[in-house]
């Protein structure tokens, strides 16, 4: 126990005797605001790609829609032929179109996932290059510091970039393509 506690003095003393190493001193912030709500809502690439999500959509519920017309018409059918066929052969066609329904539904969920993972692909291609803006406006502008809009109560309106990186990516980034993931 002796030998831990001298050990332990020793250590205390030489780092006392030794001083505190040079630190160097933080920069002052220099600050710079962002709204990326706003950007991502105005931007004309986010409108460009929400065109292109909506025709894929259409497309999709077209497709969507289509087969579930002909479920139902498969099932008006087997309505009509129920007393023709025997118990056997109408269970038989009633497992195929519940088969089929169940088909349909899985199909539905994966345009739904697709749809969502094109759309997050995209928005992710625009917040990369928004980025790539906003490192290029801080070094501009000599900040230090970005702070997203959204979590301030008050500023000065001369630290906000919102519009200029905007203005940019508009430039930069006018459209984007969507590309759906396959499966």
């Amino acid at each position: 126990m002796r030998l831990v506690t001298f050990t332990c003095l020793v250590i205390l003393a030489l780092s006392l005797v030794a001083g505190p190493a040079e630190a160097q001193p933080l920069p002052q912030p220099v600050v710079m605001v962002i709204d990326t709500d706003r950007i991502l809502k105005e931007a004309t690439v986010m409108k460009n790609i929400g065109e292109q999500l909506e025709k894929i959509r259409t497309s999709y519920q077209g497709e969507i829609t289509k087969e579930e017309d002909e479920l139902r018409r498969m099932d008006q059918e087997l309505g009509q032929q129920r007393q023709l066929l025997s118990p056997e052969a109408l269970q038989q066609r009633r497992q195929e179109l519940q088969q089929r329904a169940a088909a349909l539904q899985e199909k539905a969920r994966t345009r739904r996932r697709q749809l969502d993972q094109a759309q997050a692909g995209a928005i992710q291609k625009v917040r990369a290059v928004l980025v790539e803006i906003t490192r290029a406006l801080m070094t501009e502008r000599g900040a230090n510091v970005v702070i997203p809009r959204g979590v301030l109560v008050a500023l000065d309106e001369r630290l906000d970039s919102t519009a200029e990186a905007l203005k940019r990516l508009n430039a930069k980034l006018p459209a984007a393509k969507v590309e759906v993931p396959k499966g």
